[in-house]
Protein backbone atom coordinates (compact mmCIF):
# COMPACT_ATOMS: atom_id res chain seq x y z
CA UNK A 1 0.00 0.00 0.00
CA UNK A 2 2.84 2.34 0.86
CA UNK A 3 4.41 1.67 -2.54
CA UNK A 4 1.17 2.58 -4.31
CA UNK A 5 0.90 5.83 -2.34
CA UNK A 6 4.47 6.70 -3.28
CA UNK A 7 3.78 6.05 -6.98
CA UNK A 8 0.63 8.17 -6.82
CA UNK A 9 2.51 11.06 -5.23
CA UNK A 10 5.20 10.76 -7.88
CA UNK A 11 2.60 10.90 -10.67
CA UNK A 12 0.88 13.92 -9.11
CA UNK A 13 4.24 15.63 -8.72
CA UNK A 14 5.10 15.16 -12.40
CA UNK A 15 1.64 16.27 -13.52
CA UNK A 16 1.92 19.37 -11.36
CA UNK A 17 5.20 20.32 -13.00
CA UNK A 18 3.84 19.59 -16.47
CA UNK A 19 0.91 21.92 -15.84
CA UNK A 20 3.29 24.57 -14.54
CA UNK A 21 5.46 24.35 -17.66
CA UNK A 22 2.38 24.48 -19.86
CA UNK A 23 1.04 27.56 -18.06
CA UNK A 24 4.40 29.35 -18.10
CA UNK A 25 4.78 28.58 -21.82
CA UNK A 26 1.32 30.02 -22.46
CA UNK A 27 1.97 33.21 -20.49
CA UNK A 28 5.36 33.86 -22.09
CA UNK A 29 3.94 33.28 -25.57
CA UNK A 30 1.01 35.61 -24.86
CA UNK A 31 3.37 38.32 -23.64
CA UNK A 32 5.57 37.96 -26.73
CA UNK A 33 2.72 38.01 -29.24
CA UNK A 34 0.05 40.33 -27.87
CA UNK A 35 1.50 42.77 -25.35
CA UNK A 36 3.99 44.73 -27.54
CA UNK A 37 2.56 46.96 -30.25
CA UNK A 38 4.15 45.59 -33.41
CA UNK A 39 4.12 47.87 -36.41
CA UNK A 40 3.01 46.41 -39.76
CA UNK A 41 1.96 43.16 -38.07
CA UNK A 42 -1.66 42.09 -38.65
CA UNK A 43 -3.81 40.49 -35.96
CA UNK A 44 -3.57 37.16 -37.79
CA UNK A 45 0.23 37.39 -37.80
CA UNK A 46 0.21 38.21 -34.07
CA UNK A 47 -1.88 35.11 -33.45
CA UNK A 48 0.54 33.07 -35.54
CA UNK A 49 3.46 34.48 -33.54
CA UNK A 50 1.67 33.30 -30.40
CA UNK A 51 1.18 29.80 -31.86
CA UNK A 52 4.82 29.64 -33.00
CA UNK A 53 6.15 30.77 -29.61
CA UNK A 54 3.76 28.56 -27.65
CA UNK A 55 4.65 25.43 -29.61
CA UNK A 56 8.38 26.19 -29.34
CA UNK A 57 8.19 26.55 -25.55
CA UNK A 58 6.11 23.37 -25.22
CA UNK A 59 8.59 21.37 -27.31
CA UNK A 60 11.54 22.75 -25.36
CA UNK A 61 10.03 22.20 -21.91
CA UNK A 62 8.35 18.88 -22.68
CA UNK A 63 5.21 20.00 -20.89
CA UNK A 64 3.14 17.70 -23.09
CA UNK A 65 4.18 14.94 -25.52
CA UNK A 66 5.78 16.23 -28.71
CA UNK A 67 3.07 14.82 -30.98
CA UNK A 68 0.39 16.48 -28.83
CA UNK A 69 1.97 19.86 -29.60
CA UNK A 70 1.26 19.21 -33.29
CA UNK A 71 -2.42 18.66 -32.55
CA UNK A 72 -2.46 21.85 -30.49
CA UNK A 73 -0.85 23.83 -33.32
CA UNK A 74 -3.53 22.83 -35.79
CA UNK A 75 -6.32 23.38 -33.26
CA UNK A 76 -5.07 26.89 -32.47
CA UNK A 77 -4.62 27.74 -36.16
CA UNK A 78 -8.21 26.69 -36.85
CA UNK A 79 -9.49 28.58 -33.81
CA UNK A 80 -7.49 31.81 -34.12
CA UNK A 81 -6.88 31.98 -37.87
CA UNK A 82 -9.63 29.89 -39.44
CA UNK A 83 -12.34 31.98 -37.81
CA UNK A 84 -11.36 35.68 -37.87
CA UNK A 85 -12.24 37.41 -34.59
CA UNK A 86 -13.60 34.05 -33.36
CA UNK A 87 -16.73 34.61 -35.42
CA UNK A 88 -18.10 31.08 -35.73
CA UNK A 89 -21.27 32.32 -37.45
CA UNK A 90 -19.35 33.57 -40.47
CA UNK A 91 -19.59 30.24 -42.33
CA UNK A 92 -15.93 30.72 -43.19
CA UNK A 93 -14.18 27.79 -44.85
CA UNK A 94 -10.77 29.27 -44.09
CA UNK A 95 -10.19 26.71 -41.34
CA UNK A 96 -9.97 23.94 -43.94
CA UNK A 97 -6.63 25.37 -45.09
CA UNK A 98 -5.02 24.41 -41.80
CA UNK A 99 -5.94 20.76 -42.23
CA UNK A 100 -4.05 20.47 -45.53
CA UNK A 101 -0.81 19.22 -43.89
CA UNK A 102 -2.66 15.99 -43.06
CA UNK A 103 -2.98 15.25 -46.78
CA UNK A 104 0.52 16.34 -47.71
CA UNK A 105 2.14 14.01 -50.28
CA UNK A 106 5.16 13.97 -48.02
CA UNK A 107 3.22 12.09 -45.34
CA UNK A 108 2.55 9.18 -47.71
CA UNK A 109 6.21 9.11 -48.69
CA UNK A 110 7.25 8.84 -45.06
CA UNK A 111 4.50 6.27 -44.44
CA UNK A 112 5.99 4.11 -47.20
CA UNK A 113 9.33 4.32 -45.43
CA UNK A 114 7.78 2.93 -42.27
CA UNK A 115 6.05 0.15 -44.23
CA UNK A 116 9.34 -0.85 -45.88
CA UNK A 117 11.01 -0.86 -42.48
CA UNK A 118 8.34 -3.08 -40.93
CA UNK A 119 8.51 -5.52 -43.86
CA UNK A 120 12.31 -5.72 -43.60
CA UNK A 121 12.15 -6.24 -39.85
CA UNK A 122 9.30 -8.76 -39.97
CA UNK A 123 11.07 -10.96 -42.54
CA UNK A 124 14.43 -10.28 -40.86
CA UNK A 125 15.78 -9.02 -44.18
CA UNK A 126 17.76 -6.37 -42.30
CA UNK A 127 19.42 -8.97 -40.09
CA UNK A 128 20.09 -11.29 -43.02
CA UNK A 129 21.73 -8.46 -44.95
CA UNK A 130 23.83 -7.42 -41.94
CA UNK A 131 25.11 -10.96 -41.49
CA UNK A 132 25.98 -11.28 -45.19
CA UNK A 133 27.92 -7.99 -45.17
CA UNK A 134 29.75 -8.74 -41.94
CA UNK A 135 30.96 -12.17 -43.10
CA UNK A 136 31.98 -10.65 -46.42
CA UNK A 137 34.29 -8.14 -44.71
CA UNK A 138 35.93 -10.71 -42.45
CA UNK A 139 37.02 -10.86 -38.81
CA UNK A 140 39.77 -8.27 -38.47
CA UNK A 141 38.78 -5.33 -36.20
CA UNK A 142 39.06 -2.71 -38.96
CA UNK A 143 36.97 -4.78 -41.37
CA UNK A 144 34.35 -5.57 -38.73
CA UNK A 145 34.00 -1.87 -37.97
CA UNK A 146 33.71 -1.05 -41.67
CA UNK A 147 31.07 -3.74 -42.24
CA UNK A 148 29.02 -2.62 -39.23
CA UNK A 149 29.13 1.06 -40.18
CA UNK A 150 28.35 0.41 -43.85
CA UNK A 151 25.37 -1.83 -43.06
CA UNK A 152 23.99 0.52 -40.42
CA UNK A 153 24.45 3.60 -42.61
CA UNK A 154 22.67 2.07 -45.64
CA UNK A 155 19.81 0.59 -43.62
CA UNK A 156 19.25 3.89 -41.79
CA UNK A 157 18.67 5.59 -45.13
CA UNK A 158 15.42 3.65 -45.55
CA UNK A 159 14.66 2.28 -42.07
CA UNK A 160 14.35 4.30 -38.86
CA UNK A 161 17.67 4.73 -37.09
CA UNK A 162 16.05 3.46 -33.90
CA UNK A 163 15.06 0.12 -35.45
CA UNK A 164 18.41 -0.16 -37.23
CA UNK A 165 20.40 0.52 -34.07
CA UNK A 166 18.33 -1.99 -32.07
CA UNK A 167 18.84 -4.66 -34.73
CA UNK A 168 22.57 -4.01 -34.98
CA UNK A 169 22.94 -4.22 -31.21
CA UNK A 170 21.54 -7.75 -31.50
CA UNK A 171 24.40 -8.47 -33.88
CA UNK A 172 26.96 -6.96 -31.51
CA UNK A 173 26.11 -9.05 -28.43
CA UNK A 174 27.85 -12.25 -29.61
CA UNK A 175 30.78 -10.22 -30.98
CA UNK A 176 31.26 -8.45 -27.65
CA UNK A 177 31.16 -11.75 -25.78
CA UNK A 178 34.06 -13.04 -27.89
CA UNK A 179 36.22 -10.05 -27.03
CA UNK A 180 38.30 -9.38 -23.93
CA UNK A 181 36.60 -7.08 -21.43
CA UNK A 182 39.70 -4.90 -21.40
CA UNK A 183 39.63 -4.39 -25.17
CA UNK A 184 38.69 -0.72 -25.85
CA UNK A 185 37.38 -1.83 -29.25
CA UNK A 186 34.19 -2.94 -27.49
CA UNK A 187 33.31 0.72 -27.04
CA UNK A 188 34.47 1.47 -30.55
CA UNK A 189 32.10 -0.86 -32.39
CA UNK A 190 29.13 0.26 -30.29
CA UNK A 191 29.89 3.91 -31.04
CA UNK A 192 30.39 3.00 -34.70
CA UNK A 193 26.82 1.73 -34.90
CA UNK A 194 25.53 4.86 -33.15
CA UNK A 195 27.38 7.18 -35.53
CA UNK A 196 26.32 5.29 -38.66
CA UNK A 197 22.68 5.09 -37.53
CA UNK A 198 22.52 8.83 -36.86
CA UNK A 199 24.30 9.84 -40.07
CA UNK A 200 22.58 7.31 -42.36
CA UNK A 201 19.29 9.17 -42.06
CA UNK A 202 20.84 12.13 -43.88
CA UNK A 203 20.93 10.18 -47.14
CA UNK A 204 17.26 10.20 -48.16
CA UNK A 205 14.11 12.24 -47.68
CA UNK A 206 12.57 9.41 -45.65
CA UNK A 207 15.75 8.74 -43.65
CA UNK A 208 14.88 11.03 -40.76
CA UNK A 209 12.00 13.44 -39.93
CA UNK A 210 14.09 16.66 -40.20
CA UNK A 211 14.66 15.85 -43.88
CA UNK A 212 10.93 15.46 -44.46
CA UNK A 213 10.17 18.70 -42.62
CA UNK A 214 12.71 20.54 -44.78
CA UNK A 215 11.17 19.18 -47.98
CA UNK A 216 7.68 20.07 -46.77
CA UNK A 217 8.65 23.63 -45.90
CA UNK A 218 10.41 24.17 -49.24
CA UNK A 219 7.28 23.00 -51.09
CA UNK A 220 7.59 23.33 -54.86
CA UNK A 221 11.25 24.32 -54.51
CA UNK A 222 12.15 21.11 -52.67
CA UNK A 223 14.61 18.68 -54.26
CA UNK A 224 13.44 15.36 -55.66
CA UNK A 225 14.31 12.05 -54.03
CA UNK A 226 17.37 11.67 -56.27
CA UNK A 227 18.44 15.30 -55.94
CA UNK A 228 18.34 15.02 -52.15
CA UNK A 229 20.59 11.93 -52.26
CA UNK A 230 23.03 13.67 -54.60
CA UNK A 231 23.31 16.57 -52.15
CA UNK A 232 23.18 14.70 -48.85
CA UNK A 233 25.16 11.51 -49.42
CA UNK A 234 28.62 13.06 -50.10
CA UNK A 235 28.81 14.99 -46.79
CA UNK A 236 27.21 12.08 -44.93
CA UNK A 237 29.79 9.62 -46.26
CA UNK A 238 32.71 11.97 -45.60
CA UNK A 239 31.60 12.59 -42.01
CA UNK A 240 31.18 8.83 -41.55
CA UNK A 241 34.72 8.16 -42.83
CA UNK A 242 36.21 10.77 -40.53
CA UNK A 243 34.38 9.44 -37.49
CA UNK A 244 35.42 5.90 -38.46
CA UNK A 245 39.06 7.05 -38.43
CA UNK A 246 38.57 8.78 -35.08
CA UNK A 247 36.98 5.68 -33.51
CA UNK A 248 39.73 3.39 -34.80
CA UNK A 249 42.41 5.72 -33.40
CA UNK A 250 40.82 6.24 -30.00
CA UNK A 251 39.49 2.70 -29.47
CA UNK A 252 42.23 0.64 -31.13
CA UNK A 253 41.67 -3.11 -30.70
CA UNK A 254 44.13 -5.08 -28.60
CA UNK A 255 43.11 -8.24 -30.50
CA UNK A 256 44.13 -8.76 -34.12
CA UNK A 257 41.33 -11.23 -34.90
CA UNK A 258 37.79 -11.28 -33.47
CA UNK A 259 35.62 -14.38 -33.70
CA UNK A 260 32.30 -13.56 -35.39
CA UNK A 261 31.10 -17.14 -36.02
CA UNK A 262 28.51 -16.94 -33.25
CA UNK A 263 26.59 -14.42 -35.35
CA UNK A 264 25.43 -17.36 -37.45
CA UNK A 265 23.31 -18.54 -34.53
CA UNK A 266 21.25 -15.34 -34.52
CA UNK A 267 17.91 -16.38 -36.11
CA UNK A 268 16.83 -14.51 -39.21
CA UNK A 269 13.69 -16.52 -40.05
CA UNK A 270 14.92 -17.76 -43.42
CA UNK A 271 13.92 -21.33 -44.34
CA UNK A 272 16.78 -21.45 -46.86
CA UNK A 273 19.22 -21.44 -43.93
CA UNK A 274 17.30 -23.33 -41.27
CA UNK A 275 20.52 -24.28 -39.50
CA UNK A 276 20.73 -20.66 -38.32
CA UNK A 277 17.25 -20.63 -36.81
CA UNK A 278 15.79 -22.28 -33.72
CA UNK A 279 12.31 -20.78 -34.07
CA UNK A 280 9.50 -21.19 -36.67
CA UNK A 281 10.63 -19.82 -40.00
CA UNK A 282 9.02 -17.46 -42.45
CA UNK A 283 8.96 -18.73 -46.06
CA UNK A 284 11.96 -17.49 -47.99
CA UNK A 285 9.71 -16.26 -50.82
CA UNK A 286 8.47 -13.51 -48.52
CA UNK A 287 12.02 -12.28 -47.99
CA UNK A 288 12.61 -12.46 -51.75
CA UNK A 289 9.44 -10.47 -52.38
CA UNK A 290 10.49 -7.80 -49.89
CA UNK A 291 13.90 -7.55 -51.59
CA UNK A 292 12.20 -7.20 -55.00
CA UNK A 293 9.76 -4.54 -53.77
CA UNK A 294 12.61 -2.65 -52.07
CA UNK A 295 14.61 -2.60 -55.30
CA UNK A 296 11.66 -1.57 -57.49
CA UNK A 297 10.51 1.16 -55.10
CA UNK A 298 13.96 2.69 -54.68
CA UNK A 299 14.66 2.55 -58.41
CA UNK A 300 11.36 4.26 -59.16
CA UNK A 301 12.17 6.96 -56.61
CA UNK A 302 15.62 7.48 -58.08
CA UNK A 303 14.45 7.57 -61.71
CA UNK A 304 11.53 9.93 -61.15
CA UNK A 305 12.80 12.52 -63.67
CA UNK A 306 12.70 9.82 -66.40
CA UNK A 307 9.26 8.23 -65.92
CA UNK A 308 7.66 11.30 -64.21
CA UNK A 309 5.65 9.15 -61.78
CA UNK A 310 5.38 11.21 -58.55
CA UNK A 311 7.31 9.82 -55.60
CA UNK A 312 4.10 9.82 -53.58
CA UNK A 313 2.41 7.52 -56.11
CA UNK A 314 5.44 5.23 -56.02
CA UNK A 315 5.14 5.20 -52.22
CA UNK A 316 1.78 3.44 -52.52
CA UNK A 317 3.38 0.50 -54.37
CA UNK A 318 5.02 -1.26 -51.37
CA UNK A 319 1.98 -0.58 -49.19
CA UNK A 320 -0.34 -2.32 -51.65
CA UNK A 321 1.97 -5.23 -52.53
CA UNK A 322 2.87 -6.08 -48.94
CA UNK A 323 -0.75 -6.11 -47.83
CA UNK A 324 -1.87 -8.22 -50.81
CA UNK A 325 0.68 -10.94 -50.01
CA UNK A 326 0.10 -10.83 -46.26
CA UNK A 327 3.52 -9.52 -45.33
CA UNK A 328 1.94 -6.47 -43.70
CA UNK A 329 -1.20 -7.05 -41.60
CA UNK A 330 -3.51 -4.78 -39.63
CA UNK A 331 -1.48 -5.51 -36.49
CA UNK A 332 1.66 -4.32 -38.25
CA UNK A 333 0.01 -1.01 -39.11
CA UNK A 334 -0.24 -0.34 -35.38
CA UNK A 335 3.56 -0.47 -35.15
CA UNK A 336 4.00 2.54 -37.43
CA UNK A 337 5.46 5.51 -35.57
CA UNK A 338 2.34 7.61 -35.92
CA UNK A 339 3.70 10.02 -33.32
CA UNK A 340 6.59 10.84 -35.67
CA UNK A 341 4.22 11.37 -38.60
CA UNK A 342 2.02 13.65 -36.46
CA UNK A 343 5.13 15.57 -35.39
CA UNK A 344 6.04 16.12 -39.05
CA UNK A 345 2.50 17.31 -39.75
CA UNK A 346 2.86 19.83 -36.92
CA UNK A 347 6.00 21.21 -38.54
CA UNK A 348 4.26 21.55 -41.90
CA UNK A 349 1.31 23.28 -40.23
CA UNK A 350 3.62 25.78 -38.55
CA UNK A 351 5.39 26.55 -41.81
CA UNK A 352 2.19 27.06 -43.78
CA UNK A 353 0.71 29.25 -41.06
CA UNK A 354 3.78 31.48 -40.89
CA UNK A 355 3.68 32.02 -44.66
CA UNK A 356 -0.08 32.50 -44.98
CA UNK A 357 -0.30 35.16 -42.25
CA UNK A 358 2.72 37.09 -43.55
CA UNK A 359 4.64 36.49 -40.33
CA UNK A 360 7.62 35.31 -42.38
CA UNK A 361 7.94 38.65 -44.16
CA UNK A 362 7.67 40.58 -40.90
CA UNK A 363 10.29 38.41 -39.17
CA UNK A 364 12.58 38.82 -42.15
CA UNK A 365 12.46 42.61 -41.76
CA UNK A 366 13.33 42.51 -38.05
CA UNK A 367 16.81 41.08 -38.57
CA UNK A 368 18.77 42.32 -41.54
CA UNK A 369 21.01 39.52 -42.74
CA UNK A 370 21.68 40.98 -46.16
CA UNK A 371 25.11 42.36 -45.29
CA UNK A 372 26.28 39.30 -43.38
CA UNK A 373 28.37 36.48 -44.84
CA UNK A 374 26.04 33.67 -45.95
CA UNK A 375 28.38 30.95 -44.69
CA UNK A 376 28.45 32.52 -41.22
CA UNK A 377 24.65 32.79 -41.20
CA UNK A 378 24.20 29.12 -42.01
CA UNK A 379 26.92 28.16 -39.52
CA UNK A 380 25.07 30.01 -36.78
CA UNK A 381 21.73 28.36 -37.57
CA UNK A 382 23.38 24.95 -37.89
CA UNK A 383 25.14 25.17 -34.54
CA UNK A 384 21.91 26.30 -32.89
CA UNK A 385 19.93 23.35 -34.27
CA UNK A 386 22.70 20.91 -33.25
CA UNK A 387 22.84 22.36 -29.75
CA UNK A 388 19.05 22.30 -29.32
CA UNK A 389 18.75 18.80 -30.83
CA UNK A 390 21.08 17.42 -28.16
CA UNK A 391 18.52 18.25 -25.49
CA UNK A 392 15.28 17.57 -27.35
CA UNK A 393 14.02 15.66 -30.37
CA UNK A 394 15.77 16.81 -33.55
CA UNK A 395 12.35 16.64 -35.19
CA UNK A 396 10.94 19.16 -32.72
CA UNK A 397 14.09 21.28 -33.04
CA UNK A 398 13.75 21.53 -36.83
CA UNK A 399 10.03 22.19 -36.46
CA UNK A 400 10.93 25.25 -34.42
CA UNK A 401 13.94 26.41 -36.40
CA UNK A 402 13.05 25.95 -40.05
CA UNK A 403 9.99 28.29 -40.22
CA UNK A 404 12.07 30.98 -38.51
CA UNK A 405 15.00 30.40 -40.86
CA UNK A 406 12.79 30.63 -43.94
CA UNK A 407 11.35 33.89 -42.62
CA UNK A 408 14.78 35.40 -42.00
CA UNK A 409 16.39 34.46 -45.33
CA UNK A 410 13.34 34.57 -47.63
CA UNK A 411 14.49 37.85 -49.20
CA UNK A 412 17.80 36.31 -50.33
CA UNK A 413 16.34 34.21 -53.13
CA UNK A 414 14.92 30.71 -53.53
CA UNK A 415 18.29 28.99 -54.03
CA UNK A 416 19.67 30.53 -50.83
CA UNK A 417 16.56 29.53 -48.86
CA UNK A 418 16.88 25.94 -50.10
CA UNK A 419 20.59 25.87 -49.25
CA UNK A 420 20.04 27.13 -45.70
CA UNK A 421 17.00 24.91 -44.96
CA UNK A 422 18.60 21.70 -46.30
CA UNK A 423 21.90 22.44 -44.56
CA UNK A 424 20.26 22.99 -41.19
CA UNK A 425 18.07 19.89 -41.59
CA UNK A 426 21.13 17.74 -42.34
CA UNK A 427 23.08 19.23 -39.44
CA UNK A 428 20.32 18.11 -37.07
CA UNK A 429 21.54 14.54 -37.67
CA UNK A 430 24.95 15.47 -36.23
CA UNK A 431 23.55 15.99 -32.72
CA UNK A 432 24.80 13.07 -30.61
CA UNK A 433 26.67 14.57 -27.65
CA UNK A 434 24.56 13.06 -24.85
CA UNK A 435 23.35 9.52 -24.14
CA UNK A 436 19.78 10.82 -24.58
CA UNK A 437 20.41 12.98 -27.64
CA UNK A 438 19.06 10.35 -30.07
CA UNK A 439 17.36 6.94 -29.75
CA UNK A 440 20.48 5.12 -31.07
CA UNK A 441 22.52 6.84 -28.34
CA UNK A 442 20.07 5.66 -25.69
CA UNK A 443 20.08 2.11 -27.07
CA UNK A 444 23.89 2.02 -27.04
CA UNK A 445 24.05 3.48 -23.54
CA UNK A 446 21.74 0.72 -22.27
CA UNK A 447 24.43 -1.87 -23.06
CA UNK A 448 26.39 -0.64 -20.05
CA UNK A 449 29.61 -0.53 -22.07
CA UNK A 450 29.65 3.25 -22.60
CA UNK A 451 29.68 6.28 -20.36
CA UNK A 452 28.70 9.88 -20.96
CA UNK A 453 32.28 10.89 -21.80
CA UNK A 454 32.33 8.52 -24.78
CA UNK A 455 29.26 10.19 -26.26
CA UNK A 456 30.64 13.62 -25.44
CA UNK A 457 33.86 12.97 -27.34
CA UNK A 458 32.37 11.52 -30.52
CA UNK A 459 29.44 13.97 -30.37
CA UNK A 460 31.71 17.01 -30.25
CA UNK A 461 33.72 15.71 -33.21
CA UNK A 462 30.48 15.21 -35.18
CA UNK A 463 29.19 18.66 -34.15
CA UNK A 464 32.39 20.32 -35.41
CA UNK A 465 33.17 18.25 -38.50
CA UNK A 466 29.54 17.75 -39.61
CA UNK A 467 28.57 21.38 -40.35
CA UNK A 468 31.90 22.07 -42.07
CA UNK A 469 31.41 19.33 -44.67
CA UNK A 470 27.65 19.82 -45.01
CA UNK A 471 27.83 23.58 -45.55
CA UNK A 472 30.90 23.41 -47.77
CA UNK A 473 29.61 20.71 -50.14
CA UNK A 474 26.06 22.07 -50.30
CA UNK A 475 27.37 25.53 -51.18
CA UNK A 476 27.97 24.21 -54.71
CA UNK A 477 24.18 23.92 -55.13
CA UNK A 478 23.34 27.34 -53.65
Amino acid sequence: MLGKQFQLRKINFSIKHAVSRFFISFVLSFLIAYIPSYEALSSEACSMLFILSFSAFLWMTGAIPSFAVSFLIIALEILLLGYPDLNFDSNSKEWLYYLKPWSSPLIFLFLAGFILAIAASKTKLDLWLAKKVLFFFGNSPNNILTGLMLTTFVLSMFISNTATAAMMMTMLIPILKNMKESNPFQKGIILAVVVAANLGGMGTIIGTPPNAIAVGILGDNAPSFLEWMIMALPPGILILLILRWVILKKYTSTEKIINIDKIKKIPHYDDSTTDFSKIPTIPSWKKSLVILVFIITILLWLTGPLHLVPTTVVALFPIVIFTIFGIITSDDIKEIRWDVIILIIGGLALGSGVVKTGLDEWLGLQINLQNLNLFLIVCLFSMIVIWVSNFMSNTAATNIMLPLIVALVSSMGESIVSYVVISVALCASCAMVLPVSTPPNAIAFSTGKLNAKDFMFIGLVAAIVGPVFILSLLSFYA
